[in-house]
């Protein structure tokens, strides 16, 4: 079926187009407002026409106006039956039923809550991080994380003081480098001066991945950037357009009859020939057994690499590769020296001898790919709503939080505490006894419209499924609470979305439509679609031509395994030999010897030989091949051609049950349409659509 707006059976799909829509609402059109028709007294605006268009043909970026005329008003029509639609629904008062306001409510809450963060944050944080994806950058960083030698708790004072130091210290003109490799408190990455491998957006800590973009390179942190595990510094080495390139190597390692030394003139050997002019190339390769082949590295590789996984493929590695992201299909890296030897080639170019901890290499740079700007978005997507949205999100109700007063009463919180075990979890089913009425009635979290007592949340800590486990102390408090007003929250910050975000509610008022249409729909066409014999018969009797048999071949098949049996098939056969004999001799098809190669009556729509055959239109007796079918090879005679006939009503019922239903739909909808166009006139403004189109 096909609706212009879902049915609530899909709505959180619906949602999910929404928003993904919503940044088309921005591509206003000179022609936003104009009145494209109207549907009783329901004016219909090219903006909406457009934005129905858009989604519903996933065409984003597509101008409704930049369409053929008649695609237009094709769509147009069904746009404003779509509309007849919903007026006969509001009609009804199908809009005041309890069930659908319960719908509308419910779902308006998830519509509202994602437009919601994307608005306030989402959005932003999606686009910088796909702009960032789009570089790469080369950093060091510097730890300070002091710990106390007793406690082995983190010294967040001295940490910083150590931090500011080092500051001091970089300022006086001292080598980043060189300080990281002596006073880092990252043991791993200070060795080696505190230089990590590339980055990209979504590599590393959110906080230090911010400082190391907004740093020129040259540039280093002036102030500790504080995050879980201590303090950073941060410095930029290089920064450069991000790369995604395919590469092939040979790879030479030394073996028992093979030494490093012979191993290593092994590898000059291969680059003389890789590098030398075509004439000797040629003669060289002769000697290795690899004349005529149409790639010399990938035939070098074949025969040589010591990698089996690459050297069947012509050194391929099977993926693309970027300095931050590593190979696309595992994210797995190049050790370092490898990967230096790739990005300091040109496309075409191969490398010296690059030596590994895996033996010799020899690197060709086969292609350079550039991140696509909408793909890098999408990714950006994910990778947002993985590693960042959560946390974002937190901050958000945090700080919505301090604005409007929410917060503990920290008298009731006491009293609160000093009345339960905190050793215990809300598993325990008596963990809530002790606690006395006095205390029970005390504020323990202040609203902005009130307060939460200490009961109320002490019956939610014990009733609620999804709070059970949550530990009795600060952190269990503080995560059971943020479960309890989060939605308080949310609900009071996006209760005038509509008045404040007007492409907010145009999509709200589609996705009311939408559960509207359904309903009316329901009622109108789908509890009517009940399949009546003497009705289908009446559509069969109509309909006649499409229920014939299709066209068949009886078929005779001579089918072997190799070349050198075909070879022998098209001699016997060219001399004259009758098919029948021929496939009694040489086919190897399981019982074809003893049926002459016959293999029946085949169809094209289940056999794929029938399928060539049909292609070919091949006449009576003649015979096509070979060609290769089966992992072998097939000569195919047509021995006779049986014409489609005439399918009776109980013959057709599978195939005709579905035609019926959509023409049944098709009536039905046709039929209460005419009845509301009677209340809900439709016209065009044709001197508006002349004047578009």
């Amino acid at each position: 079926m096909t609706h212009l707006a879902m049915t609530s059976r899909y709505m959180s799909a619906f949602v999910l187009v929404c928003i993904a829509a919503s940044s088309l609402a921005a591509q206003t059109s000179k022609h936003a407002n104009s009145v494209l028709a109207t549907v009783g007294s329901e004016k219909v605006l090219y903006k909406d026409v457009e934005r129905a268009f858009q989604k519903n043909l996933t065409r984003r970026s597509t101008s409704f106006s930049e369409v053929p005329r008649d695609t237009a008003l094709d769509f147009l029509h069904l746009y404003t039956n779509y509309r007849l639609k919903v007026a006969s629904a509001r009609e009804r008062e199908l809009d005041k039923d309890p069930a659908v306001k319960a719908d509308i409510n419910n779902n308006r809450k998830l519509l509202s809550e994602t437009w919601y963060f994307d608005e306030m944050f989402a959005n932003d944080r999606i686009e910088e991080l796909a702009k960032r994806k789009t570089r790469e950058l080369k950093i060091a960083i510097i730890l300070c994380a002091i710990r106390d030698p007793e406690t082995k708790q983190w010294d967040t004072v001295g940490s910083m003081n150590k931090g500011k130091a080092i500051v001091k210290l970089l300022n006086s003109g001292a080598s980043f480098v060189d300080v990281a490799r002596d006073s880092s408190d990252d043991a791993e990455t200070g060795k080696n001066g505190g230089v990590l491998p590339w980055i990209s957006g979504g590599s590393i800590i959110k906080s230090v991945e911010d400082e190391a973009y907004r740093l020129n390179v040259g540039e280093y942190s002036k102030t500790p950037v504080v995050t879980q595990f201590g303090y950073f510094l941060v410095t930029v080495l290089k920064s450069e357009p991000r790369e995604v390139v395919s590469f092939r190597h040979i790879l030479l390692q030394a073996q028992d009859d093979r030494d490093s030394v012979a191993t290593a003139q092994l590898a000059r050997k291969l680059l003389s020939v890789i590098n030398t002019d075509p004439e000797t190339q040629a003669a060289m390769m002769r000697e290795y057994g690899l004349e005529g082949a149409e790639d010399t590295f990938s035939a070098l590789a074949k025969k040589f690499s010591n990698d089996k996984t690459s050297a069947d493929k012509g050194g391929d590695l099977g993926s693309k590769y970027s300095r931050s992201g590593g190979m696309e299909k595992n994210g797995s890296r190049l050790v370092g020296e490898f990967e230096d030897g790739v990005f300091a080639l040109k496309d075409g170019e191969v490398s010296g001898i690059v030596n590994t901890v895996f033996g010799i290499h020899i690197i060709r740079r086969d292609s350079t790919f550039y991140p696509d700007p909408q793909q890098e978005r999408d990714n950006a997507k994910r990778t947002y709503r993985r590693l960042y949205f959560e946390d974002d999100k937190r901050t958000l109700f945090d700080s919505l939080k301090t604005a409007n007063g929410y917060g503990w009463n920290n008298q009731g919180k006491a009293k609160f505490v000093a009345s339960i075990d905190t050793t215990k979890n809300t598993s325990d089913t008596a963990w809530w006894r002790k606690i006395d009425d006095a205390t029970m009635a005390q504020e323990l979290y202040n609203l902005r419209t009130g307060s939460i007592t200490v009961k109320s949340f002490t019956d939610s800590l014990r009733q609620r499924l999804d709070l059970k486990g949550y530990t009795l102390n600060e952190a269990g408090f503080d995560r059971a609470m943020n479960k309890i007003v989060d939605p308080i929250v949310l609900e009071e910050a996006t209760e005038n979305l509509s008045n404040t975000y007007p492409d907010f509610a145009d999509l709200l008022q589609e996705f009311n439509d939408g559960i509207l249409l359904f309903k009316v729909e329901e009622q109108e066409v789908w509890s009517k679609l009940k399949f009546d014999t003497s009705d289908a018969k009446v559509f069969y009797d109509t309909t006649k031509s499409r229920w014939m048999t299709e066209e068949r071949y009886q078929l005779s098949e001579i089918y072997v395994l190799t070349e050198a049996d075909a070879m022998r098939v098209s001699n016997r056969l060219k001399s004259g030999e009758p098919f029948g004999d021929v496939a009694a001799d040489l086919t190897v098809r399981q019982g074809g010897r003893e049926k002459n190669g016959s293999l029946g009556v085949l169809s094209a729509k289940t056999s794929e030989i029938a399928r060539k055959v049909d292609e070919a239109s091949l006449n009576t007796g003649e015979v096509m091949g070979p060609f290769k079918v089966d992992d072998g090879i097939s000569f195919i005679r047509l021995d006779q051609r049986i014409a489609p006939k005439q399918r009776t009503f109980e013959q057709a019922l599978n195939d005709l049950a579905p035609a019926y239903q959509d023409a049944l739909q098709t009536r039905l909808t046709e039929v209460w349409l005419s009845d509301v166009r009677k209340r809900f006139p439709v016209k065009l403004n044709t001197d508006t659509i002349d004047s578009i189109w």
